[in-house]
């Protein structure tokens, strides 16, 4: 069973895609833990800035071509249709969905789609594989109240934190290692089931 960590927001172009990278990356690097990243963004943003170019696997291709390591990082990448979101699931796929999540990951670190419900069923699956699910919402000044109120309506996650981002993500600090130190270190007899805000600078 692994720890999953679901990057969330309510809006585009917050560093919701960088920030699922690097904390992937760190936690592979620094943890030496053995990571997935799953982009599932309905634009593969992450993955196009990775060049991983292949096919999703919801696309109904060859899992070869939606699982690659870059990075010493797994990367999974579910569509390159954008219209592939809420209502094209079959059974097929998302059993290859759960072989992949069954290999051993220490941690899974899912990019998700602007405003995705807990009621999705790759969200589901995940869960299924998950001792430990933790949320980070992303939010700027203006979209804190209905961030909080999207967060409220993850209700089986283990913990939730909100990371409210004042100016855009540069690569010397992506994000504050004290805050990610903190999320990652809670143990799971330790789950932190109160509310957080963070403020990076």
């Amino acid at each position: 069973m692994s720890i999953s960590i679901f990057v969330l927001s309510l809006k585009g172009g917050i560093g919701k895609s960088r920030l699922s990278y690097e904390l992937s990356r760190y936690i592979s690097k620094r943890k030496f833990k053995k990571v997935l990243l799953i982009d599932n963004d309905s634009l593969s943003t992450l993955s196009n800035l990775l060049g991983h170019y292949g096919d999703g696997l919801l696309d109904g291709f060859d899992l070869r071509s939606s699982l690659k390591e870059i990075d010493d990082i797994f990367i999974l990448k579910l569509r390159n249709k954008v219209y592939f979101l809420d209502n094209f699931y079959d059974n097929e796929r998302l059993k290859q969905l759960k072989f992949v999540l069954s290999r051993n990951w220490d941690y899974i670190i899912v990019d998700n789609y602007v405003g995705i419900s807990e009621t999705n069923p790759i969200i589901k699956i995940i869960y299924e594989f998950s001792q430990l699910k933790i949320g980070i919402f992303l939010s700027d000044d203006l979209s804190l109240n209905s961030t909080t109120e999207y967060s409220n309506s993850w209700n089986y996650l283990d913990s939730k934190y909100v990371l409210l981002t004042n100016k855009p993500f540069d690569v010397h600090y992506i994000i504050n290692r004290t805050i990610i130190d903190a999320i990652l270190n809670q143990g799971e007899e330790n789950y932190d089931e109160k509310f957080n805000i963070e403020k990076t600078n």
